[in-house]
């Protein structure tokens, strides 16, 4: 916790990649929840009042649960920093970033197809549609740019 405190940035950031144990699984994320929001205690408990969460959406076998999935981790890192002992009287921010699933050569989803535009774009805005709580920013890579790169 030391270290975490001796750092001047009021925040830390997390990369889960996926909104539910499940897909973590099948990506070999080998982060559950519980890391996470032990992890967030101790960032809390030191001072940070501020975490971003990276995220992947688009991944292979991924379904809207998976993508609920994301906002209800970042209600639970809220909700997490109130039950935190010692956390500061400011109120906390989450921020969201997803990128889109591009598949890379030499990695065990390369031959995997990649969302179409309109799927990248529908799954965007369902999760910005799950996302109700101001202290909750939501950012997301350009769909376009994505596809561009695979």
């Amino acid at each position: 916790m030391d270290k975490v405190a001796s750092v001047r940035a009021s925040s830390i950031t997390f990369a889960p990649e996926a909104g539910t144990q499940r897909l973590r699984d099948v990506i070999n994320k080998n982060v559950t929840k519980e890391d996470l929001m032990r992890s967030a205690s101790i960032a809390f408990g030191a001072g940070k009042e501020q975490v971003k969460l990276y995220f992947m959406s688009g991944l292979p076998t991924e379904t809207y649960e998976d993508i609920e999935g994301i906002a209800v981790l970042a209600k639970n890192t809220i909700e997490q920093y109130y039950a935190t002992p010692g956390h500061s009287k400011r109120n906390p921010q989450v921020t969201i970033s997803v990128s889109c699933f591009v598949p890379k050569p030499f990695t065990p989803f390369q031959w995997e197809a990649q969302d179409t535009l309109e799927e990248l774009y529908e799954k965007q805005e369902y999760l910005g549609s799950q996302i109700t709580d101001r202290k909750i920013k939501y950012n997301h890579h350009d769909a376009k740019v994505s596809r561009i790169e695979a």
